[in-house]
């Protein structure tokens, strides 16, 4: 009797696996039908995911971030000036092809190669797999310890209607011009042009993940013809942060207002003194320090030095999916169901699908930016798509390939 309800757990269990594993994990989405069977000729990966069986996004999520990553690599890190702003370039030492394409990862809140975050590194690695040499991770101004709040960079503001449509979230002071604010994508407008002309690379390709993936949006819709970036793709952003806000879980809830207060505690010091930013921003340091949810940091924190009303307009302007429509750019976003930290609703499908050069790649699970595949859950898909997307536009260009 054991031995026959062992033996028909075992074959349900086996056969789990099987479904698992010849079943399709992934749905695309997109208005563009040609496109569409462009890219899945041309990126295999992109339907051929194959998560471990019984694993859950939670699951996905944390294995990673607990796991020493397998990867390391030297980084070398370069300042844009005494702004704050940083680009760290990868293996810099087997010298920059400016004849080859950039790619750049901007990371979310966590991700830099210095404290080895897990899927920093294995992007880094398959990048490297897939002849990417160029490669340059971007650390932007409000994550460094010598942060200048003063900094203007040019094309500050560029794409935004203070007398109009924009008006409304901004403060009084923003709208008047009696103050500046942290504009994020202007500094990464800044940083691209500062790659471009110093380094000469005919292409620049990147990779947003999580935060990375909102700036990335919303830096092309608002330079759209005039930006920088040739490819892009977004990785598990929260595209309508106000909905991505309503519905996260209470864990991630807790856990990005931790990695938020960590990253105010590097350059917490230059608010002791009044010189060291605007007069007319109001942070309230020792309230986002002492938060417990995401909404009440960026009240306190986040929407005052971005010059926002408060944190509900900082939330409906700086959505990127309301700038998806203005995208010159082909655009791949992978996303997970079962992502706890960035709700499904985030993903505001329709929208991204305003733009007929986009391709959403919605997994059945995956967590956030974990993605792992295999039956010992010992590798990272995310990659593989996300590079075989570039990798395609960089051939249009008629970019060689060498892989180291």
């Amino acid at each position: 009797m054991k031995v026959g309800i062992i033996g028909g757990i075992s074959s349900y269990l086996s056969y789990l696996v099987w479904n698992n594993y010849n079943s399709n994990q992934v749905e695309l989405y997109s208005l563009n039908n040609e496109l569409q069977n462009e890219i899945v000729k041309n990126c295999p990966s992109l339907t051929s995911y194959r998560p471990p069986a019984f694993y859950c996004g939670f699951l996905h999520t944390v294995i990673p971030t607990i796991s020493r990553p397998k990867e390391k690599h030297i980084s070398f890190f370069e300042k844009l000036g005494d702004t704050g702003i940083s680009v760290d370039f990868v293996d810099k030492g087997q010298s920059i092809n400016s004849n080859q394409p950039l790619l750049l990862i901007i990371p979310g809140l966590t991700g830099k190669v210095q404290n080895g975050q897990a899927y920093v590194n294995s992007l880094i690695t398959q990048a490297h797999q897939y002849g990417f040499n160029n490669i340059g991770i971007y650390t932007y101004r409000m994550l460094s310890k010598d942060a200048d709040f003063h900094f203007v960079p040019p094309f500050q503001d560029y794409g935004i209607d203070f007398q109009g449509a924009d008006k409304e979230y901004f403060r009084d002071d923003v709208v008047t011009g009696q103050t500046t604010r942290i504009d994020l994508p202007a500094d990464l407008h800044y940083t691209l042009k500062y790659i471009k002309d110093k380094y000469k690379f005919k292409q620049i390709l990147a990779i947003g993940c999580s935060y990375g993936g909102v700036q990335l949006g919303n830096y092309l819709g608002r330079f759209q013809e005039h930006s920088y970036i040739d490819a892009g793709v977004t990785v598990c952003s929260p595209h309508n942060i106000t909905d991505c806000e309503s519905n996260i879980s209470t864990i991630m809830d807790f856990t990005m207002t931790y990695i938020l207060r960590r990253g105010l505690n590097i350059n917490r010091h230059l608010f002791d003194d009044q010189k060291n930013y605007p007069q007319q921003w109001k942070p309230s340091i020792s309230k986002a320090m002492n938060s417990l949810f995401v909404h009440q940091f960026d009240r306190y924190y986040t929407s005052q030095i971005y010059g926002y009303k408060s944190e509900v307009e900082y939330y409906k302007h700086f959505s990127s999916s309301d700038r998806f429509s203005h995208i010159k750019i082909p655009m791949l976003c992978i996303a997970s169901k079962d992502d706890y930290a960035v709700n499904i609703k985030a993903l505001s499908l329709d929208k991204l699908l305003s733009n007929k050069q986009t391709i959403v790649c919605l997994a059945q699970c995956g967590g956030h930016i974990g993605f792992l595949e295999g039956l010992n859950a010992d590798s990272t898909w995310f990659p593989k798509p996300a590079l075989e997307f570039l990798r395609h536009f960089s051939k249009e260009q008629k970019i060689e390939f060498k892989a180291i």
